[in-house]
């Protein structure tokens, strides 16, 4: 039995992407070759590597075991690169940032056009999910609110991100109940316990979601008032924000890096731009001019 780089890189195409139909696009192949490449790696083990499912695909745990040798091997591949590499050039290759889906958003809006400008030779892969994806990710950077490091990673401290409470521009009064945000991490508890400290339990709870997109558009359409991030909020016409202090939090934004691969120029070089830049990618104009904030209490 021989195993070949091309049948490892199938192996985390598919722990990254979670289903056959989505490594097999990042893989550029159709989805039978990567079934079948993966039936094949199987066979030659003598075990099973993934437990299938209609909602994707999970490691078993000599899967886990075998993922985590690839994983070692890719990265031993990529500082094989970086040494070779000129000093002094410029970071090349593949750079994954992890987040929240409107986060990652914000970043190709403000943040993104810049770092490719500077540095043309990166190549950007982004991904929205759960934080614990990450482990499993090559030269990732991960942008989390609250959340502590998982397996290995370490936490910087970015920024204080800063939330008010929105109505409707054309509320006349305070609008009528909340839209509210239910993180699918039960480690960031933040927004939870400011509606348990602010909601009066006679107010209703008229909508629920896990992205502030989706609540920006609920409140604006009036169906309620809710804690949204400013940088969003700030720059919607429709929105008027309620300027009472109990209605401000900020929230924590950490990124997460691991130590094998924060040696990488390319995540080195991100890790630079992000800490030089988040203060202002995350507040807002009217943000900097309260010049006071409101301290939240994330966990």
């Amino acid at each position: 039995m021989s195993l070949n780089w091309d049948d490892l890189q199938v192996l985390l195409a598919l722990v990254r992407a979670g289903s056959l139909t989505r490594a097999s696009s990042s893989l550029g192949v159709d989805q039978s070759t990567v079934g079948r490449r993966l039936s094949a790696l199987e066979a030659s083990l003598g075990t099973t590597l993934f437990l299938r499912s209609k909602s994707g695909i999970l490691p078993t745990e000599v899967g886990e075991k075998l993922i985590a040798d690839a994983m070692e091997i890719e990265r031993r591949a990529n500082k094989i690169v970086e040494t070779a590499s000129t000093v002094g050039s410029e970071p090349t290759g593949e750079l994954r940032i992890l987040g929240d889906h409107w986060v990652l958003e914000h970043l190709v809006d403000k943040f993104l056009p810049g770092l490719l400008s500077t540095y043309p030779t990166l190549e950007i892969r982004l991904s929205s999910g759960a934080s614990s994806t990450s482990s499993w990710t090559a030269a990732t950077i991960s942008l989390w609110f609250e959340d502590p490091p998982q397996m290995g990673d370490f936490a910087i401290k970015l920024a204080d991100v800063p939330f008010a409470v929105y109505s409707a521009q054309n509320c006349t009064g305070e609008a009528a109940g909340w839209v509210m945000m239910q993180d699918e991490s039960t480690t960031r508890r933040a927004p939870a316990k400011f509606m348990e400290k602010i909601r009066e339990r006679s107010e209703p709870v008229h909508i629920v979601g896990n992205d502030p997109r989706f609540l920006q558009r609920a409140v604006k359409h009036g169906m309620g008032k809710g804690l949204l991030p400013m940088c969003l909020a700030e720059a919607d016409p429709d929105l008027r924000r309620i300027d009472t202090p109990e209605y401000r939090i900020d929230r924590t934004l950490n990124l997460h890096a691991h130590p094998d691969t924060v040696q990488t120029k390319r995540v080195q070089t991100a890790i630079r731009h992000f800490r030089e830049q988040a203060e202002t990618l995350f507040s807002s104009a009217a943000e900097q001019e309260i010049g006071t904030r409101t301290k939240g209490n994330p966990p």
